[in-house]
This record gives C-alpha cells, sequence and structure tokens, in this order.
C-alpha cells in the first residue's frame, strides 16, 4: 500500500506514532522533567527518531512506568522489587513494552533475552525499533451526568511500543571495531566503554571462538559475570557475538557464572 500523501490541510497530534527509533541510552528513574513527579520509577529510552516522512528527532524519548515496589539500583543501570520479585506485572507500562517485544518472534525472543534481564537498562540500550501508537487501555471517566448518557466519556492509555526490531549480525573481523556504549549525560555509563576497549584487546584472528570468549572473560572481575554477559553478547562490543548465539553449549556456558569456562578464567 502506498504511503498516503499529506497536506496543509492535515493536521497531527503533535506526537510521534509511528516511527524507526534507535536507543542510544536507556536507565530507570524517576520523571523529573514532569510537573507531576510523584516519586513513580519509569524505564527511559532515549535515541533518534524518525517518521513517516523522513523527518528525524535526534532527542526523543519514551517512558514506561515500572508499577509498584521497584526501586532504582547502581544509578538507574537497574531496578529491583522491594518483594523480591523479578518479574514485572503485565498491566504496568514496561510489562505492554515487555510482551511487545517478545511477540515480535522467536528469533527476536532469543536475540532480547541474549542481551540481558528485563531489569536491566543495558538490555534495552541499542536496540533497533519500529514504533506504532497502541491503545493498552480504556476506562470510563467518573466525571458524568448519570442522568444523561451523551455525557459519559472514556479515558484512553495511549503507549507507542514496538511492532518489529532490527536483529544486529556479526561484524566481519577485518572491518569491524570495538564501540563503546556509553550514553551522554547520565552518571555510571563510562564503565560500558571500558569494557568495550576490553573487548578489542582481547580479539586474536588465530584463536577458536571458545578461547576467544574464555580470553575475554578474563578481563573481567570474578564478580562482573552480569557486566561480561552483556558485552560478550552485544555485536558491537564482541564480533562475533552473533556466533555464540548459533553455539548452544558455547551459549550456555556464557551465561552459567558457574561454567568451567568463568572458574578457570578466575
Amino acid at each position: 500500500m502506498a504511503k498516503q500523501k499529506h497536506t496543509s490541510w492535515d493536521t497531527d497530534s503533535g506526537l510521534l506514532d509511528d516511527y524507526d527509533f534507535v536507543v542510544e541510552e536507556a536507565w530507570f528513574g524517576e520523571d523529573e522533567e514532569s510537573d507531576n513527579n510523584d516519586g513513580r520509577i519509569f524505564l527511559f529510552l532515549r535515541g533518534t527518531a524518525t517518521d513517516e516522512e523522513g523527518e528525524t528527532f535526534e532527542e526523543h524519548r519514551e517512558r514506561y512506568s515500572t508499577g509498584k515496589n521497584w526501586d532504582v539500583v547502581d544509578d538507574g543501570e537497574e531496578v529491583e522489587n522491594a518483594s523480591g520479585k523479578g518479574r514485572f506485572n503485565q498491566n504496568a507500562g514496561i510489562g505492554r513494552l515487555i510482551n511487545a517485544l517478545v511477540a515480535l518472534g522467536d528469533d527476536e525472543a532469543e536475540y532480547l533475552q541474549g542481551r540481558g534481564q528485563t531489569f536491566q537498562a543495558a538490555t534495552y540500550d541499542g536496540l533497533r525499533l519500529h514504533m506504532e501508537q497502541k491503545l493498552v487501555s480504556k476506562w470510563l471517566n467518573d466525571d458524568y451526568d448519570e442522568d444523561d448518557p451523551n455525557s459519559r466519556k472514556y479515558n484512553e492509555w495511549l503507549l507507542n511500543l514496538p511492532t518489529s526490531l532490527t536483529i544486529k549480525k556479526a561484524k566481519s573481523k577485518s572491518k569491524s571495531k570495538s564501540k563503546g556504549k556509553g550514553g551522554s549525560g547520565k552518571a555510571g555509563r563510562g564503565k560500558v566503554k571500558g569494557q568495550a576497549t576490553k573487548a578489542k584487546k582481547a580479539k586474536s584472528p588465530k584463536s577458536s571462538l571458545r578461547s576467544e570468549v574464555a580470553e575475554f572473560a578474563g578481563q573481567f572481575g570474578e564478580d562482573e559475570h552480569d557486566e561480561f554477559v552483556d558485552q560478550v553478547l552485544d555485536s558491537d562490543v564482541f564480533p562475533n557475538a552473533d556466533s555464540i548465539m548459533d553455539d548452544d553449549e558455547l551459549h550456555a556456558d556464557v551465561l552459567d557464572p558457574d561454567s568451567d569456562m568463568w572458574e578457570q578464567a578466575h
């Protein structure tokens, strides 16, 4: 179907509702820019958005509520639940986001699971998405005249959710370069960039994939397994990340903090 040609006689809401989105930074925190900052915690995604007309918005931001009892830790790198739960409520904004991502397909779900946990901001950093506005909830406004049915109005919750995800492929060894993922303007992001530099040092064209991964693992501290997993499964940092995903045994060893490979590296 051909795209509809818009004219000056068309109007819009002024908000993006159908666009490509490259996430360049993700973090958890309160919405300090809101006039109604009531202490709620959100997942924030910031990056470059390109709408249907090809117009680019370099500082586009989306936010997704985490629901009750979630607290920010590690300067927004993660959240943890006070009740000990490790999963988000499906009716929270982030729950809607997670379900939309998983529903994209088995390949997309496997790719996302390899990037990390849903309560880690780094899992969402770098995603290339197509977003569309969805009606996720609708409820009757209490402010109406019971004797006048025509006065009834409904509140709607509209949320921009992903309808496709571009899975990044591993770059060839001859052309790949390590690249840091540090976001702009947020404290605590330099740690990731530093690990990306280690990935470049660990790469050896003569080593097997397993020994390459093991050597990379040795660049991390014994208590930094989560950071190791985040980096080694990111093809922007570790060039053969996708090859790890294709090797079930190696992939399992990478995810397992008790594996022989991780223990031998430390």
